[in-house]
């Protein structure tokens, strides 16, 4: 097939996805999970469309996606999409021009209206302030996206290091993967992007043990209510340190079902 185009909904029904791509294969988990994945090799040129409304946009350089349903409610379709794809066409590229692609990328995606998300449990903070915090002391939280890094920032920014964003009850993060033998800043790098897309469902669900899914809405309350204290603290002691709290961040709204 020439120049693939993948068309990637949260939440349509499996056949219908399937409708759409043909190009992709059905693999089943002894779990009773469906997994539908497809691959390219650079040269084919393969791309994805990630439609969410007015939050649509573009994935270029695709190498491969897998789509994963809900066996235990069918009626929510699609609830996870895994992509990953080369920060360009070529195998290698300089360290400067791959911090501006993905720069770019992450402009592209605020442009179309995805908001920036942080962990209930994370310090708000933005700019400099989230950088170091995660190089300091918490690789896990998310950075800010209105951030750009310098060059050396760039390169101090460890691989899985995640930008996330929510719109339309859609959650999305995207991460980079530095080859770790190609990391002289003054030769040429070779990067692969990561980008993760969840249902709101499946977002909610990672809050919770995976022995206690099943009956997930009511173990997730408790599992929420513990996050505010933990920022709450983390705020306090930063502000001691004099470092500034973004008093202008909004946390997503929570689904009628959280209680």
């Amino acid at each position: 097939m020439e120049n693939p185009i993948a068309i990637l909904k949260i939440n349509e029904d499996p056949r219908a996805f399937l409708d759409v791509n043909g190009f992709f294969k059905v693999e089943n988990h002894p779990a009773g999970i469906n997994f539908y994945t497809a691959n390219w090799n650079a040269s084919d040129h393969a791309r994805a469309r990630l439609e969410n409304i007015n939050h649509s946009f573009s994935i270029e350089h695709m190498l491969g996606v897998t789509a994963t349903d809900e066996p235990n409610s069918p009626e929510e379709g699609i609830v996870k999409f895994s992509i990953n794809a080369g920060i360009s066409s070529a195998d290698v590229i300089s360290h400067e021009e791959a911090r501006q692609r993905f720069v770019y990328i992450l402009k592209n995606i605020r442009k179309v209206g995805w908001q920036r998300f942080l962990d209930e449990g994370d310090p708000r903070l933005s700019g400099r302030d989230m950088l170091d915090f995660i190089l300091k002391d918490s690789p896990a939280s998310s950075m800010d996206p209105d951030y750009e890094p310098t060059f050396e920032e760039w390169m101090k920014i460890p691989s899985r290091t995640t930008w996330s964003f929510y719109a339309n009850h859609v959650y999305l993060s995207l991460d980079f993967s530095r080859d770790p033998t190609l990391t002289d800043p003054n030769k040429p790098g070779a990067y692969l992007i990561t980008f993760t897309v969840n249902s709101e469902n499946n977002h909610y669900k990672s809050y919770v043990d995976p022995k206690d899914r099943k009956d997930w809405k009511n173990q997730l309350s408790s599992k929420l209510a513990i996050l505010p204290k933990m920022r709450k603290e983390a705020e306090a002691e930063l502000r001691t340190k004099g470092v500034k709290i973004d008093e202008f961040y909004v946390d997503p709204p929570k689904p009628s079902f959280i209680r």
